[in-house]
């Protein structure tokens, strides 16, 4: 009788199977294998990274971290970190953070892995993570310089990989601290609020449903 797969095995299996990846099986429709508990998936323009963690004290907890890059070359000014702290405790979903190294913006959102995690939780939490970031990345631009994601990578070879399509680019946000989309011309539509609840890991964030901290 086969031993019952731990909670790092359970989750990293989950994913593997939503996405159609393995070892063996490297690039899907639906993402690329970068190495066991590490994949990367295309979702609307931008790219979601999904890591999967051990975590506490003797490794047994898991943790997967959903995180999409959002603007790259832009300095930590004290407005622009301001801006995202604002955000942060406007949004119900995720979290901005900053990474010096290559000068990023990411948005993340942790989940709690094991057992308990879902096939639905999963795809909301990179679905949710994919449009913060189509949403804030020309915001952030235009007032504090760096570059959309979308735009690095189609320069890339990894973009070429991932045979990467043009994206008409989102709507701007209004230029204020509030939380809010003003629609373009075309659309005739109403402003929204920021998202509700519903690619290089870094500092943890809130969870989907399940919150850690």
């Amino acid at each position: 009788m086969s031993a019952t797969p731990g909670p790092y095995e359970q989750t990293v299996a989950l994913i593997e199977r939503l996405l159609g990846l393995s070892a063996v099986h490297r690039e899907s429709e639906r993402g690329l294998y970068i190495d066991r508990g590490l994949y990367v998936i295309k979702q609307g323009s931008s790219y979601v990274m999904i890591s999967v963690l051990r975590s506490g004290p003797a490794g047994d907890q898991v943790l997967v971290r959903v995180t999409a890059q959002v603007v790259a070359g832009v300095r930590a000014e004290g407005a622009l970190l301001r801006q995202l702290m604002i955000l942060n405790g406007k949004l119900r979903f995720g979290a901005f953070a900053y990474e010096p190294h290559g000068e990023l913006i990411l948005f993340q959102h942790t989940l709690l892995g094991g057992a308990s995690l879902n096939d639905n939780e999963v795809l909301a939490a990179v679905h949710d993570v994919a449009l913060v970031a189509d949403r804030y990345d020309d915001h952030i631009v235009a007032r504090y310089g760096g570059r959309r994601m979308q735009d690095v990578l189609e320069e890339s070879a990894w973009a070429r990989m991932l045979h990467i399509e043009h994206q008409d680019s989102m709507p701007v946000l209004d230029d204020t601290e509030e939380v809010a989309l003003r629609s373009t011309p075309a659309s005739g539509s109403a402003g929204k609020s920021g998202p509700k609840s519903g690619p290089k890991p870094h500092p943890e964030s809130g969870g989907h449903g399940k919150k850690h901290h």
